[in-house]
């Protein structure tokens, strides 16, 4: 057994599995996002996106995982985040996907920030899929190992000035930037499960 299938199998079995999935209009804006692994090479590599620069948004070219809000035509979670996936990276996770579960919801914890609730599904595809970033909403996407993620924790710190105090985050490292925030706290939960 290579590592990419024993990691496939502890979180098979480790997940919270999928249920219903249901879209539920809260105070809180129904969202999903995909934690897709693919294997390289014998070792498991996740998908993680840049998002592209726009003033509006508050997660402006932070990295993250594809996903987003679910629309009025999405029948549940699942649905948004192969609609989202699709639309941002061109996978199609309908065709080969394979959903292992998912973890625990997550909320911005900064009241300034949308009151957004984030539901990730983990996906495993193949590992020949193209990516096609959509230029309008992601920068670039690309394969990070993910066993390195795990040995080396959050070693890295993000700062930034709020409100005039300088705050820190604890951030994963990588190539293309620092994986903090809400999708540093995804991570961690995926990485938990993973001995």
């Amino acid at each position: 057994m290579n590592d990419f299938e024993r990691v496939r199998e502890q979180l098979r079995r480790r997940l919270r599995p999928l249920g219903e999935l249901n879209i539920e209009r809260s105070p809180w804006i129904p969202a999903a996002v995909a934690l897709i692994l693919r294997e390289w090479r014998g070792q498991p590599e996740i998908l993680i996106i840049k998002r592209a620069e726009h003033p509006r948004d508050p997660w402006s070219g932070h990295l993250a995982f594809p996903g987003g809000r679910a629309e009025p035509g999405d029948r549940d979670l699942r649905m948004v985040a192969i609609r989202e996936t699709r639309e941002e990276v061109g996978i199609d996770l309908e065709a080969g996907g394979e959903f292992l579960g998912r973890l625990e919801t997550v909320r911005p914890g900064n009241p300034r920030l949308p009151r957004i609730a984030i539901t990730p599904l983990v996906v495993v595809v193949s590992s020949h899929q193209e990516l096609q970033p959509d230029s309008r909403e992601v920068k670039e996407a690309f394969w990070l190992p993910l066993l390195p993620l795990k040995r080396e924790g959050r070693s890295a710190l993000v700062q930034r000035v709020v409100q005039g105090n300088l705050r820190a985050w604890p951030a994963y490292p990588s190539a293309h930037g620092s994986i903090w925030g809400i999708t540093e706290r995804i991570l961690t939960q995926l990485l938990a499960l993973l001995d």
